[in-house]
């Protein structure tokens, strides 16, 4: 079962794991702690690195497959072996800007409640930018 770092600190960017399970059928890891968030509840997924040695993997999406969050690394590289001691960093500008993002909707879907009695229906957010429908 991976520790999900994300949940008791927001703010973490880095930290080490160790690769527990492969996922070759979508060429991802899965990592015994993670502070990659794997998108949900209209937070989307966050991206970063996988440092092992001088081998940088990039995570170019986080997924929970099969009740684990995969780390799924980019096509045009190896995976690193089970039980491999790895050093993983989140894309901090990125998720900040998620993060701001979704505090923002928010605060808008309180104020249109309050205001109209609407909530939302459905919506999507982009680092930066977001839309919302109301019902």
């Amino acid at each position: 079962m991976t520790s999900l770092l994300f949940q008791t600190d927001s703010y973490i960017q880095a930290f080490d794991a160790t690769v527990t399970a492969l996922d070759e059928e979508n060429h991802g890891v899965v990592l015994n702690q993670t502070a990659f968030y794997p998108g949900g509840g209209g937070q989307p997924y966050d991206q970063g690195t996988v440092h092992l040695g001088n081998t940088t993997f990039i995570v170019t999406r986080t997924r929970k497959i099969r009740g684990q969050i995969v780390h799924i690394l980019a096509e045009n590289t190896s995976l690193p072996e089970i039980n491999s001691q790895v050093y993983a960093q989140i894309d901090w500008e990125r998720r900040y800007r998620l993060m701001r993002t979704h505090t923002a909707m928010h605060i808008l879907c309180g104020v249109i409640f309050r205001d109209y009695g609407a909530s939302v229906t459905g919506g999507d957010m982009p680092p930066l930018k977001g839309r919302m429908d109301f019902g």
